[in-house]
């Protein structure tokens, strides 16, 4: 039988990798490298203020795009202005500087890169919610927030393990 509630799965707060929105994008890659040599592989990071309010989500994506030279940024931050947009050969004109570049990048906060949560989910919502809402809205990660206060994560591979128990009860 699937858990009932969000409360059944949540991965705790306390257990899963956090940074404050001040926090340097070395210090962001290194708490997530931490998390990681626990044995559990998050990949996300749950961006807090000085209030222990969340305020942002880092993904690996963001981690990693937050290193790029300006020349490669995509999207509304493109600094591209090139005559054809091949970005795919600035970066590999990229690799010639990567440990500077990246090591400078690195020295910047986590505000530039970090997105504001979508969707949020409570601890006494149904499972059924944390599926429609990962699924629906493509995120593996869904924070789970009480009072106003996050306490913790509702993870995809979680809900993912529950499907499984009754796809596959006998």
């Amino acid at each position: 039988m699937i858990a009932n509630q969000v409360r059944d799965i949540l991965v705790p707060l306390d257990e899963y990798p956090t940074v404050y929105e001040d926090t340097t994008l070395h210090d962001a890659f290194a708490a997530l490298q931490a998390s990681r040599e626990t044995g559990r592989r998050y990949r996300h990071i749950l961006v807090l203020n000085q209030k222990e309010q969340l305020v942002g989500i880092l993904g690996m994506h963001d981690l990693l795009h937050g290193l790029f030279p300006d020349y490669l940024r995509v999207g509304e931050h493109s600094r591209f202005e090139g005559a054809t947009n091949d970005v795919a050969n600035l970066a590999r004109i990229w690799g010639d500087t990567l440990v500077e570049q990246s090591r400078a990048a690195a020295k910047h906060t986590v505000q530039n890169v970090m997105y504001p949560p979508k969707d949020i989910i409570g601890p006494d919502d149904p499972i059924t919610l944390a599926i429609y809402l990962m699924v629906s809205h493509r995120t593996s990660m869904l924070p789970v927030v009480e009072h106003g206060r996050v306490i913790g994560t509702c993870r995809i591979p979680d809900v993912f393990q529950e499907t499984c128990g009754v796809i596959f009860h006998d």
